[in-house]
């Protein structure tokens, strides 16, 4: 089945961490999950220097010691980009692709700013001579589209929201089925507590190649129901059964 690899293995999201002795997004986490055999979910973000770097844009300032966002701090800045209270700094692209060397495949998220455009255009050169397995998921369609005029046959999903209100959620769905008819993406992130949903249903009888992957699994309880209602998860801080 076409990118299967998206089901095969569990997808841990930012490495296996503690925030202790090692953090979210560090290299000792990724590469304690890629030795675990994990698939990976990644956030990107470009630094002041539009260098492509794996931390989420919009939590950083919580990540990082000194507290700043991304955007405002040089690639080369090692102090800044120091992760919480460790020696381990916020990690180039590139240096990622090449610890993770094709062994397990990578879900890259676009953040929705104003650089996303760049940041789509420079990964796309980082990828193009990877051979490992990677696939990207946009948080909007105008994301979604310039992924796809940008690589046209790679894999690309769209992430749904978090919504408190089941209500709610179902309504952006209803209102976002048809699109999903109409655009066919790879697969569809949405979370795991607004499933089962009768308009993903509906979407995968009409598009039987596409997967649901549910995020973020935490717990038991949590598990188990992405094993009923989800070809593959996203999970953080809870080491599942593969």
């Amino acid at each position: 089945m076409k990118y299967s690899w998206l089901k095969n293995s569990p997808i841990c999201y930012k490495g296996l961490f503690d925030n202790n002795e090692i953090v979210e997004n560090s290299i000792p986490a990724i590469t304690k999950a890629v030795d675990g055999g994990y698939n990976l979910f990644l956030n990107l973000s470009m630094t002041k220097d539009q260098q492509l770097v794996v931390c989420e844009s919009k939590k950083s300032p919580m990540i990082l010691s000194s507290h700043k966002k991304i955007e405002n701090i040089s690639s080369d800045d090692y102090e800044n980009l120091k992760l919480l209270t460790t020696q381990d700094k916020v990690p180039l692209l590139n240096d990622i692709l090449k610890i993770v060397g094709g062994k397990v495949g990578i879900i890259f998220r676009i953040p929705t700013n104003k650089q996303y455009k760049k940041i789509i255009t420079e990964l796309s050169k980082q990828l193009a001579y990877y051979k490992g397995k990677t696939a990207i998921v946009a948080a909007n369609y105008s994301e979604y589209f310039y992924v796809k005029k940008t690589k046209r046959d790679y894999p690309c999903g769209v992430i749904l929201k978090k919504m408190s209100s089941k209500f709610i959620y179902n309504v952006i769905l209803f209102l976002n089925a048809n699109k999903f008819k109409i655009i066919k993406p790879d697969f569809i992130i949405c979370d795991i507590y607004n499933l089962p949903n009768k308009y993903i249903d509906e979407f995968l009888y009409s598009n039987p190649y596409s997967y649901i992957i549910s995020r973020t699994i935490i717990d038991k309880q949590s598990y188990k129901a992405a094993l009923d209602y989800s070809d593959n998860f996203i999970f953080e801080n809870y080491i599942p059964n593969k």
